[in-house]
């Protein structure tokens, strides 16, 4: 979950991607959060299903790897504890790379880019009907922004293909108490109503007839091209 803070300029931000951040800052920002303890470990989701049509149960497993250290990112700044600017610049430093692995041999990987993590990884079933399985998922970015996109993809030929996106908004995943709920929906965007899967787009602001409005569509998805 993002912060609400006031936030450096965006042309600062941006910077941190490049090498022009590395040394003194990043040392001095890497040493205050350690000192203060404010890492946590970081979530990672997975969801069961047959992706590649061969009728056995497939596991694919949420992974953030350091393209900077070599390794997996088990711990992270605590955007609770530490301002959500510092975060960004730390994720950005360790050259982080969320990626999704299939539990078998030379399977594709499919890789996110740079964020905290995700918000919610789903199985939605054969949507398509093509014999697989469908997942969506939204991608916890480090960026400034509320305003997401969630991301429907499919294992086609061995190699993941993006069949839909839609705009979301992340207040969806807004949730109370001491541990992250696991989302098996997205509340108001993508929900399982009678055994139907149907989304609402956050960025369409244009529709047909004024009953269309603030409803949701049924979920239709193309085939592997």
């Amino acid at each position: 979950m993002k912060k609400i803070v006031l936030l450096l300029p965006f042309i600062l931000l941006h910077g941190y991607a490049t090498n022009s951040i590395r040394g003194t800052v990043v040392s001095t920002l890497k040493d205050s959060i350690k000192k203060q303890n404010n890492f946590h470990k970081l979530e990672k989701l997975f969801v069961t299903g047959d992706f590649d049509g061969d009728k056995k149960r497939d596991t694919l497993y949420q992974h953030n790897y350091s393209r900077l250290e070599k390794k997996e990112i088990d711990f992270a700044p605590d955007p609770m504890k530490v301002e959500w600017d510092e975060v960004i610049q730390w994720f950005y430093e360790q050259e982080s790379d969320v990626n999704l692995e299939l539990n078998k041999k030379n399977a594709e990987v499919l890789h996110l880019g740079i964020a905290q993590g995700l918000y919610c990884l789903i199985t939605i079933g054969d949507t398509n009907k093509d014999g697989k399985d469908e997942i969506a998922l939204v991608t916890d970015r480090c960026d400034l922004s509320r305003v997401n996109t969630c991301a429907i993809y499919s294992l086609c030929k061995g190699k993941w293909q993006l069949l839909k996106e839609f705009g979301i908004f992340e207040g969806a995943f807004d949730w109370e108490g001491e541990k992250q709920p696991k989302f098996s929906s997205i509340p108001g965007f993508l929900e399982q109503q009678k055994h139907v899967w149907k989304y609402s787009d956050y960025n369409q602001n244009d529709f047909d007839t004024a009953a269309e409005v603030g409803q949701m569509k049924v979920l239709k998805l193309g085939k592997c091209k």
